[in-house]
């Protein structure tokens, strides 16, 4: 274990070596969630028409965008890993297909609690009242976290390194427009809330907002879902990583 962590402070030094995407990851959620709850607060009553847009449900929603970028960042890491050679190398040490994606993964989750724990902070500014219920909320967002970290894996063993930028992108996109942070999937319902519900994304959110509201009785659905989608993007991404090794 010793040696995943090592390798997961290398990644996360070579992270920070590139300032602007982690700069452009860290603040362009947080950017978002205040511009939004600064237009809300400017429309006054008129926003109390639009619950989903309040500071706690729009709390859930930036945290899980926050999250979606950390797919980005490994993605970027182990694709410029591959390209320069660096896997290759590597491979001559006992480290595992585990370790690796460990490692990985665990280089990205600073950046992810300092996300969630800005947020929430922020959010706080904004009117959310303060409870336990927060403290609750935040080892679960990590659970988002892992998830997406694992996606970026994925896509960084498959991919070139100028192609797993644009589908990481794309995954963000998807992430964020299906998970319910910009329109209510219950008020919509029929099909397409069906739909969402069938993908990750808005079990994390539904997580995420549920707890804060202190709604512990559906925080366990969503939640149990999730880690059952994050453990299977863990293994594929274990499998991914055998795929690319042999391959080289």
């Amino acid at each position: 274990m010793n040696k995943t962590f090592v390798f997961a402070r290398r990644n996360l030094k070579e992270m920070l070596r590139s300032p602007v995407g982690w700069i452009f990851g860290l603040f362009l959620p947080i950017g978002i969630f205040l511009i939004m709850q600064i237009i809300v607060d400017g429309i006054g009553e008129a926003a109390a028409q639009v619950p989903m847009f309040g500071v706690d449900r729009f709390t859930g929603g930036a945290v899980i965008f926050g999250a979606s970028f950390l797919g980005l960042f490994s993605a970027m890491l182990i694709s410029g890993d591959r390209k320069q050679s660096f896997l290759s190398r590597l491979y001559a040490s006992p480290m595992r297909a585990h370790d690796f994606i460990l490692g990985y993964m665990l280089g990205v989750m600073p950046l992810a609690i300092t996300e969630s724990v800005v947020i929430f902070v922020a959010a706080l500014c904004f009117g959310l009242t303060p409870t336990w219920n927060i403290l609750a909320a935040l080892p679960l967002s990590a659970i988002a976290s892992v998830m997406f970290a694992a996606l970026g894996v994925i896509i960084g063993s498959m991919l070139s390194d100028k192609n797993a930028p644009p589908v990481c992108s794309v995954m963000v996109q998807v992430a964020v427009l299906l998970s319910g942070m910009w329109f209510d999937l219950d008020a919509i319902g029929g099909g397409f809330d069906v739909f969402c519900h069938v993908l990750p994304f808005a079990h994390a959110y539904d997580m995420i907002r549920y707890t804060l509201a202190g709604d512990y009785a559906n925080v366990w659905l969503p939640t149990l879902i999730l880690i059952t989608y994050t453990a299977a993007f863990v293994a594929l991404a274990v499998a991914a990583f055998r795929h690319s090794k042999r391959s080289l």
